[in-house]
């Protein structure tokens, strides 16, 4: 965005001088915003196109649904495929016209609906507005920036840092040492940037290639247990986990959660999550991981950021939890979510472009750098359908590589509908990767032909790979029963009995989420167990007081 510029609020109303829309509008958004009204959507259409030549920012369009809008919107999501798309409604036309309203949603014309103001001032309306500008600034370079992050080149090393911050919803700005933002910068630290990242919080604390617990720590986190032994140790910051810390701290266990990289789990990587309960407009997988962590936080759970779950022993009622560092933790019960993590690809050739331009998980925070290239997402779940609608925002093309013949055995229909409706995304179905070239960052990927075996060599700028899943469970010991695949095992099974649900094969261990043999693989299963096991918990302990 040109700076002095102010992006713009495009308004299809058909009898502006009576709008209560355009009025609150204007009221509430003109200093910042140019608000932008047309008649109806041939007249919108063609600004739209005006607009597209200087290359302005549109921030927000709302499309009076009664005009057509949905077609106007579904022409805008082309022509200017950043801006956030609402349909605008009168009172109660989200249930007389549900059907076409829902239609318009499952094709992605439209991101929310908003409905008219019916007062003045109508802060349900305003809510709306505001929540849209904010996904829409989201997606923008910050306004402001909390971490300034400069190197020579987008290094690997800069990449974690970047998708780290991203994933805790930490503003930040990353600037090549030789550009004039990062030279500034680093005058104004009074640093060099050679080879290693240099990061400036603020008030200018500066460090020279830190580590992540470093950042954390100067960032306010807490990386060490408290003293004492806890109620309840829950290791994984993932939905399930962050359920079981908020519910266990509400019913008044003390409790500590162990997280050694980003809270949200993989879930916390999703760009835009879309059937949880409760978010109709869906919501991305950073901010439902954010309300969580301070929902936690706000109950007295004590985090210990950075550090990993090394191993982990009984000494008779206690469940000792030692990390990384060799702490030992202990704790009367324990509860095992630390989700799955994605399987790598065993390609030696793709091995040295890790960060440069291959990706395990979605990496939200390299989509803008994409703007105008070709970029490849292997996997057909979830996680994979939600970064390639995600990244063809940016990308010119995005080619999903599936190993099935359809996305429908793997992927919600809901995922499903909105890929086919998006033009710039190309389903490649009976195709695996099977090697990746670059000089110093990916530039070409092969391909194989699964059927046939034919092998093409394609360009692309970058690889994101979200395929299968491994559980964490290496460092439980022989105690806690594990599948064929490193699941643990949980409940009642023809040699326990008396086993709780959730619980694990060594009595005041539970397992909830991901990680657990049989769960369901979704976010709102996942916050149900950790909500669930709690409960049980308490009856464990309940138990071991008795005793």
């Amino acid at each position: 965005m040109n700076p002095g510029t102010k992006p713009v609020i495009l308004v299809v109303e058909p009898d502006a001088d009576a709008s209560d829309t355009v009025e609150q509008l204007m009221a509430r958004y003109s200093h910042h915003y140019t608000i932008v009204v047309d008649p109806d959507v041939v007249t919108a259409s063609r600004r739209l196109r005006t607009l597209a030549e200087p290359a302005t920012d549109i921030a927000l369009i709302l499309a009076d649904r009664a005009s057509n809008g949905a077609v106007l919107l579904d022409e805008a999501r082309e022509a200017h495929p950043h801006a956030r798309r609402g349909l605008l409604l009168n009172w109660n036309e989200s249930r007389s016209h549900r059907e076409e309203i829902a239609v318009a949603f499952a094709k992605r014309q439209a991101e929310g609906f908003v409905t008219k103001p019916s007062g003045t001032p109508d802060e349900r309306f305003h809510r709306s507005i505001t929540e849209l500008l904010d996904e829409w600034w989201g997606n923008r370079s910050p306004r402001t920036a909390a971490v300034h992050i400069v190197c020579v080149e987008r290094t690997a090393r800069v990449h974690e840092m970047c998708d780290l911050l991203q994933r805790h919803n930490v503003p930040f700005l990353f600037a090549r040492a030789d550009s004039e933002a990062g030279a500034a910068i680093l005058r104004s630290a009074r640093v060099t940037a050679d080879i290693a990242p240099v990061v400036v919080l603020p008030g200018g604390r500066t460090f020279v290639d830190p580590s992540n617990i470093e950042v954390a720590d100067a960032l306010g986190a807490r990386t060490r247990p408290g003293s004492g032994v806890y109620d309840l140790i829950v290791v994984g910051g993932g939905p399930a986990g962050l359920s079981a810390a908020v519910y266990a701290e509400s019913e008044g266990l003390r409790t500590a959660l162990v997280e050694p990289t980003a809270m949200g789990g993989q879930a916390g990587t999703s760009s835009m999550i879309r059937n949880y309960l409760g978010f109709p407009r869906g919501i991305s997988g950073a901010e439902l991981a954010a309300r969580a962590f301070d929902q936690a936080i706000l109950f007295g759970t004590e985090m210990i950021y950075g550090r990993t779950a090394a191993a982990m022993r009984a000494e008779g009622d206690l469940r000792i939890v030692q990390l990384s560092d060799g702490t030992d933790v202990p704790a009367r019960a324990v509860v095992i979510a630390t989700g799955v993590s994605y399987r790598t690809l065993d390609i030696p050739s793709l091995e040295p472009l890790k960060g440069l331009g291959v990706y395990y998980g979605s990496a939200i925070s390299e989509a803008s750098s994409l703007t105008g290239r070709d970029v490849f997402v292997v996997g057909g779940g979830n996680s994979a359908g939600q970064a390639a609608v995600y990244l063809a925002r940016f990308a010119s093309r995005v080619t999903m590589l599936v190993r099935s013949e359809s996305l429908a055995q793997s992927m919600s229909d809901y995922l499903v509908t909105e890929i086919d409706a998006t033009p710039n995304i190309e389903i490649m179905s009976g195709r695996e990767v099977v090697g990746g070239a670059g000089n110093g960052r990916l530039e070409t990927v092969d391909v194989r032909h699964t059927a046939s075996g034919v092998v093409d060599t394609m360009d692309a700028a970058a690889l994101f790979i979200l395929i299968g899943a491994e559980p964490f469970t290496q460092w439980l010991p022989p105690e806690v029963a594990r599948d064929d695949w490193g699941y643990v095992t949980t409940g009642p099974s023809e040699h326990v009995i008396s086993r709780l649900p959730f619980e694990s094969s060594l009595a005041g261990v539970f397992a909830v989420g991901d990680v657990r043999h049989g769960s369901t693989k979704r976010v709102a299963s996942a916050v149900g167990e950790g909500a669930v096991c709690v409960r049980l918990v308490h009856e464990y302990l309940a138990v071991q007081g008795e005793r």
